[in-house]
């Protein structure tokens, strides 16, 4: 039984490493592809991830990123045609889905992103089926052009897959100890879905934190070399910027409070029990459920985030808030299970 899984970012490096693993366990051999990409390859070492990598993301603009899948398109087409895969799964992988579509082979999604339309529009309507966390209605998925009995849900958040489980150690800044630490995961700048987003918020959204809390570690955690870049030359030695991949559990168990302009730490932070703030410019259905039961403040403005940031670092609200972190993660199934049988069943039929 062969698989072939194509991994593309951090999360899905986290979210398939134990897939892959339980796959593997029943016997089914695995081929997982990605593509350069600066935050992957060193979490994928760390992880134990044996990782082919083919073609790369692109640059900003949309015609390099579609020369750049195009381009890995055609050179994933001969490695998945030698492998013989009987099924493929990803995470809203456009190359994937085409691939498998084109070589006659079963792609299924799995996805927790409906608000993500490009990626979307080119993997869903290719799918076989979609697996997703149970807070998002089929109504967000209908408009891709899959049908109700094609979507199958879990009942967990993506990073359940991973926080159940061993934590995968690495690298955390140096912080000073005696110091409130707040942490802010920049912004996706480069994905379509913030094409017409403000991207001056997160220039605002970090002066506004040093401004209001100048006596503590903030630290911002980048996606590209290029925002590295930017976020010093602006503000500086103020900001801990660290330019290698570090060890997301690690640093937000060091951490006070997150602040998260996507959504994936946003859920991690908050099922960890560190107060979560975001500043997500858009809506998420993961977002809107952590706010439901208590575990997510929305800020899209820098004087509601300098408030929600004041009240969430206080030890009386932190005290309350990992009890109900706890609570809510254990009654969270483990989606990795559900997930590997799934594709296991889908491969065993094909």
């Amino acid at each position: 039984m062969k698989i072939w899984a194509d991994i593309l970012t951090p999360k899905q490096v986290l979210f398939f490493k134990p897939v892959i693993d339980e796959l593997e366990s029943s016997g089914a051999e695995v081929l997982a592809t990605s593509r350069r990409y600066r935050e992957v390859g060193p979490l994928a070492e760390r992880a134990g991830l044996r990782l082919k990598y083919i073609g790369e993301r692109g640059s900003k603009g949309p015609e390099e990123q579609l020369l750049a899948a195009t381009r890995r398109q055609v050179e994933m087409i001969p490695v998945v045609k030698a492998f013989g895969p009987a099924v493929a799964v990803s995470i809203a992988s456009a190359v994937c889905a085409r691939v498998a579509f084109g070589l006659g082979i079963k792609h299924v999604a799995v996805n927790d992103s409906p608000h993500s339309e490009v990626a979307g529009r080119l993997s869903i309507p290719l799918s076989h089926h979609l697996l997703c966390p149970w807070v998002i209605p089929y109504g967000a998925w209908e408009r891709f052009g899959i049908q109700r009995k094609q979507v199958s849900t879990y009942h967990a958040l993506d990073p359940a897959a991973w926080l159940k489980r061993k934590p995968l150690a690495g690298p955390v800044p140096k912080l000073d100890s005696g110091k409130k630490t707040i942490t802010v995961r920049v912004q996706e700048s480069d994905a379509p879905y913030l094409a017409k987003g403000d991207m001056g918020w997160t220039d605002r959204l970090l002066a506004s934190l040093l401004a209001a809390f100048p006596d503590s570690n903030l630290v911002a955690l980048c996606r590209y070399e290029y925002q590295v870049e930017e976020v010093r030359t602006k503000f500086g030695s103020r900001l801990v910027v660290p330019d290698e991949v570090v060890s997301g559990h690690d640093l937000l168990s060091a951490t006070d409070l997150f602040v998260g302009m996507g959504g994936t730490m946003n859920a991690e932070a908050a099922l960890m029990g560190v107060p979560a703030i975001s500043a997500f410019q858009g809506s998420l259905y993961t977002d809107r459920y952590l706010e439901s039961v208590g575990l997510l403040s929305k800020a899209l403005t820098t004087s509601s985030l300098v408030s929600h940031a004041k009240r969430s670092l206080t030890d009386r609200f932190r005290s309350g808030y990992i009890k109900k972190a706890k609570q809510t993660l254990d009654s969270m199934e483990d989606p990795v299970p559900k997930i590997a049988a799934f594709v296991e069943k889908t491969a065993k039929q094909a």
